[in-house]
């Protein structure tokens, strides 16, 4: 058993990355500095203790990976980029030993849910029994995930948003805050749901809904002739349900 982790570089340098670290802080480790997939923001200071960007992101994949040392004593990533895209991208480039599972101290984590490696879960968040999640998900303040739920990997479940109970959200979706999901839906990779939106029907791959009850977003397009045309998105399963 190696030595107790007490020393973080938080990847990403951008808002959601200076909240990550305040949680790191919070829990008592020691944010050593950022890394960041923008090259011109090395050396800069990232947030108000002076924390600076220290490394790249490929440094500090480099890193992970043994093929360099880890600077300043770090020996932990915690997954600071809000963008599920971008975070999943970067969070498959890294060992999962590097990336523990981060719980805000005020957070209910039920010891029946099941979370995955660069989870994180923030002030006020409720994850009840049952749960499971998957890596690199975002619990954000406020947020509840119901009993017997199952959140893919990349998943980022918005402030204030409420996950009912038995509901499945496929890999790298996006819930806005505020929005709610009745029990037992299914929704699929990639889903987009609008802030304050209420989920009362399954949603497709890549699909965007909003609004309460929550619809497709409608989307407006210029032909050749100039003329407005108003089109809506698959955004609903057929009955059965979806796979995530």
């Amino acid at each position: 058993m190696g030595p107790p982790i007490r020393r973080f570089i938080v990847l990403g340098a951008g808002g959601h990355g200076r909240v990550v670290a305040d949680l790191v802080r919070t829990l008592g480790y020691d944010v050593v500095g950022y890394a960041d997939a923008d090259v011109g923001r090395m050396g800069t200071v990232a947030d108000a203790t002076g924390a600076r960007v220290i490394l790249t992101q490929t440094e500090l994949v480099a890193c992970g990976r043994g093929e360099r040392p880890w600077p300043r004593g770090a020996s932990a990533i915690a997954l600071g980029i809000g963008d599920n895209g971008a975070r999943a991208r970067a969070r498959r480039t890294l060992a999962h030993d590097s990336l523990p599972a981060l719980l805000h101290p005020r957070a209910w984590v039920s010891g029946a849910a099941r979370l995955r490696a660069g989870v994180v879960v923030l002030a006020g968040a409720v994850v009840n029994t049952g749960v499971r999640i998957g890596d690199g998900a975002i619990v954000n303040s406020h947020a509840t995930v119901e009993h017997d739920c199952l959140l893919g990997s990349d998943v980022h479940v918005s402030p204030g948003a409420t996950v009912c109970g038995s509901v499945t959200i496929g890999d790298e979706s996006w819930i806005g805050a505020g929005a709610v999901i009745i029990p037992g839906r299914r929704l699929a990779k990639r889903c987009v749901v609008g802030a304050g939106a209420v989920v009362i029907r399954d949603v497709a791959i890549d699909a965007t809904v909003v609004g309460n009850p929550a619809h497709p977003l409608t989307r407006v397009t210029r032909h050749r002739d100039a003329a407005l045309v108003i089109t809506s998105e698959p955004a609903y399963a057929a009955a059965g349900g979806v796979r995530p």
